[in-house]
């Protein structure tokens, strides 16, 4: 599908995954993300303790401001590779949710919707749908089942 952000497609053909591992990814892209986001404040944090020796004598530029702008440029590298990994877990978190919708099945869809997309533990999502753990465990098992089941040439 076309996305909001331009150029950007997502991909529908994932090589012989399984259906946890497919919607983990999320978990992935979103900590790639973070990595991304703490590498930024990293080189703005080093541009912006850099400090320029006083030595009225030097006149040339100082390889303290040469520093603090290479610093600044990474951070807005990052910062534009930060823009696009968030169309693409956007576009992703869109496709896995209408996928999870496309089940049926009220109790898969809101027992994936929890785990995969809100992220939370199955024994909380057991504790929230009011059911046992032992029960939410077995019922995430046949809710991957039936994802697989549904969207096999998505997964292999």
């Amino acid at each position: 599908p076309i996305s909001d952000c331009p150029g950007h497609f997502v991909e529908r053909r994932i090589d012989d995954m399984t259906a946890r591992e497919y919607l983990s990814e999320l978990q992935l892209m979103k900590a790639k993300i973070g990595q991304l986001q703490e590498r930024r404040q990293m080189y703005l944090d080093k541009a912006t303790s850099i400090t320029a020796a006083l030595n009225p004598v030097k006149v040339q530029s100082s390889p303290v401001a040469d520093r603090m702008g290479d610093n600044v440029a990474r951070a807005a590298d990052i910062d534009t590779r930060i823009d696009k990994e968030l169309c693409s877990f956007w576009d992703k978190q869109d496709e896995v949710t209408k996928q999870i919708q496309g089940l049926h099945n009220v109790k898969y869809m809101q027992l994936l919707f929890k785990v995969y997309i809100q992220e939370k533990s199955i024994r909380q999502a057991a504790r929230e749908m009011k059911m046992s753990y032992g029960y939410v465990m077995q019922l995430h098992k046949q809710a991957l089942e039936a994802f697989e089941g549904m969207y096999a040439d998505v997964l292999y």
